[in-house]
Parts: C-alpha cells; structure tokens; sequence
C-alpha cells in the first residue's frame, strides 16, 4: 500500500520521504512540496493517543490515515500555535 501512495505523489512532483520523525513518534510516510501543507501517512493503525497528539503540536500540517485499500481519513492540524492546554479566555499559570 505505502508503494501506491508514493508512486501517486511522486509522480505529481511531492517529496516522500520514508518514516518522517513527528513530535510523537514516526509516520509511515511523509510528503513535501513547496507551496503546499505538509502531510503525514499513516498505513494500517497507529495509536489513537499519537493521533491526537500529534494533531495539538503540528501545525500547518495534515494527517492521512489509511486504514485499508478502499478507506482514507483526513486531518488537518492548526493554522498557529495557540495555548492548547486552556481556552483564549483563561490566563495565568497553567
């Protein structure tokens, strides 16, 4: 599977890069171009808790989860680095 999904962004021009390290842990794949949002396979299962993770500390970036041959989830992460662990309206010490 992680063959197809290289051969189809390295024939549009992308830079897949093998087991691109992330702020929790690896992908399966990673893909480049400039010009446009970095973005992170995942092929199989991946940790739930690595998910989420990963979706509050990368930003401009998006996550593909590839379950199977016939399934693909999509998610982007945020724009800016905002305080994750509190609300905009909440000051002081965490």
């Amino acid at each position: 599977m992680m063959d197809v999904i290289t051969e189809y962004f390295e024939n549009q021009g992308f830079e897949v890069i093998p087991e691109p390290f992330l702020n929790k842990g690896r992908a399966d794949l990673g893909i480049y171009k400039d010009g446009h949002m970095n973005l992170f396979v995942e092929v199989g299962t991946t940790s739930a808790y690595k998910l989420w993770w990963n979706l509050q500390m990368l930003m401009n970036s998006k996550i593909l989860l590839v379950p199977d041959e016939k399934r693909a989830i999509e998610f982007t992460c945020r724009y800016d680095q905002g305080d994750i662990l509190r609300s905009a309206r909440e000051k002081g010490p965490i």
